[in-house]
This record gives C-alpha cells, structure tokens and sequence, in this order.
C-alpha cells in the first residue's frame, strides 16, 4: 500500500479570496486530518499568519513556511529547522537593495522563534503589507537601525513587494549571488504587486517536502498548487494538481486540474481520494 503525504499552498488555493479557509472546506478537513489524513501545508507565509488561519483544525504534521525557508510545528507552535542565509551572501543582497533604494523585510530565527525586522516603511506597499498584518494577525515587527546587524541572527528571508517593473532589475542583479535561492511571483490578491523573496539556496518548497518526505517514510507525495512560487512545490511531487484558477504555467506542469480555490476543490478532492493511507 502506498503511504502518501499530501501538500497544498494556502493563498489561491485553499484559502479563499478573503484569505480563509471556507466553513466547507474546514469540515471536510477537520474531519480527514482527525482520521489521520497526513497534510501539510506549504506556503510563502509565516507562521504569524498561518497559525490564525489554521486555527481549530487539527493539523499534526510540521508546516512548510516562507517557501521552505523554515518548518514549523503547529502543535507545539516551535520552529522544528531553519535554513540560514549565509552572512557574506546576506550582506551583498543587502548591497543590491540599497542599489536600488530598497530595504524590505527581514525574518530571523534567533532561537525556535521567528522575528520580522524592517528599517523603515519607506514605501506604501511596506506600510499596506506592515498595517494588514499588524491589525488583522497581530504579528510583531522589530524596528532596527541597520538591516545589516542581522547578517549574525539567522536570516532565514526577506522580502520585496512592489511593481513587477521595480523589481525586476533587482531580481536581475540577484541572479549574480551565490548562496541564495530566490522566488519572485505575482500577489494573488494584488495584481498589479509582485513578490522577491530572498532565503537559502536549500530553502524551498521542494526542500520542505523532501525533508517530511523523509520524515513521514512517504512514498508518494501529492501536490496541489496555484502560483509560480509552487513550481518547486511540483517539482518535489508524484502527482501535481492545479486549481482551476492556477497560473498557465503551472496548469501546463500538472498532471490534474481540478476546481477553483473559491469551489473547495483541494478539501472535495482529499474528501473524494483519501482513503486511509490510499489515492
């Protein structure tokens, strides 16, 4: 028999355009995740956000967060790995922001806990990002000097958000750094605003997976996902399934597409396909 180990993105995926899971879907889940049905989830957000929205569904297994740069337990609410930035290759991503007058997000792993430090909100699209999750998560942000004093905290990530045509020759000069892995994708919600996050070249979707493939003796991993930020996410699965609403690019990849993230679709697949252990 198969072991199996099931995965999905959250934001256009399992999550509705209000950035919940529906009342549908989280039955249909509590149900299956109380009858072991191992799933995680794997997604660019932090556990400062993921925690609220998982909340009351008896998720077991650890969560892929801020696209593999860290798993976490949302048993115990503890970071269990982290993939550190080297310092060296840290400071010259710091270099390229400054040159192109950014300075963005940056999540550190000091101890088993996450910290989000910035300089300034010095663009709008920082202080819509800083204002959203401050009022509706309540997640703490650490005001520093210099982004710099960090390189010896564990930086795990950072982040951009802006226009996709001010972010692109950063996203060029990035290509020249050694020691980082780099996603840079279109918000789900926001069109117009596109994502460049920056962790270690081991931290990813597909170098989640493979660490919980490892840690579940899976043999079958099966994927589901909307974005360009979960071609990883496809490339660590057996069986890859897009929402309806999933990207061209990634439709063109997947060996399923289901229905849209607005129909349930991820909750009435496992509903309809898990059995216990089998597709």
């Amino acid at each position: 028999m198969s072991k199996i180990l099931y995965v999905t993105d959250l934001d256009g995926t399992l999550l509705q355009p209000d950035v919940t899971i529906s009342d549908a879907s989280a039955d249909i889940l509590a149900r299956l995740l109380a009858e072991g049905l191992p799933l995680t989830a794997a997604t660019a957000r932090t556990r400062f956000s993921v925690m609220p929205i998982l909340r009351g569904l008896p998720f077991r297994l650890p969560l892929i967060l801020q696209n593999g740069a860290v798993l976490h337990d949302p048993v115990t609410d503890r970071i269990v790995s982290a993939a550190a930035i080297s310092p060296d290759a840290y400071l010259r991503v710091l270099q390229i922001y400054a040159a192109y007058g950014f300075n963005g997000f940056v999540f550190c792993v000091p101890s088993d806990h996450l910290r989000c430090c910035y300089t300034e909100l010095s663009t709008q699209h920082m202080r819509d990002y800083y204002g959203e999750r401050r009022e509706r998560y309540d997640k703490p942000f650490d005001q520093v000097k210099t982004l710099s004093i960090l390189a010896d905290r564990n930086p795990v990530y950072l982040s951009l958000n802006a226009p996709k045509a001010k972010l692109d020759p950063v996203y060029a000069a990035l290509q020249a750094v050694s020691g980082i892995s780099i996603a840079y994708y279109q918000d789900v919600y926001e069109p117009d605003i596109w994502y460049l996050e920056v962790s270690a070249p081991e931290a990813s979707k597909y170098h989640g997976i493979q660490k919980l493939k490892a840690l579940t003796g899976a043999d079958t991993v099966v994927g589901f996902g909307d974005n360009l930020n979960d071609l990883p996410l496809f490339q660590a699965c057996d069986v890859r399934i897009a929402v309806g609403n999933a990207a061209d690019d990634l439709k063109a990849l997947a060996d399923l597409v289901i229905g849209k993230n607005t129909e349930d679709a991820v909750a009435r697949y496992l509903q309809a396909h898990y059995h216990g252990g089998t597709t």
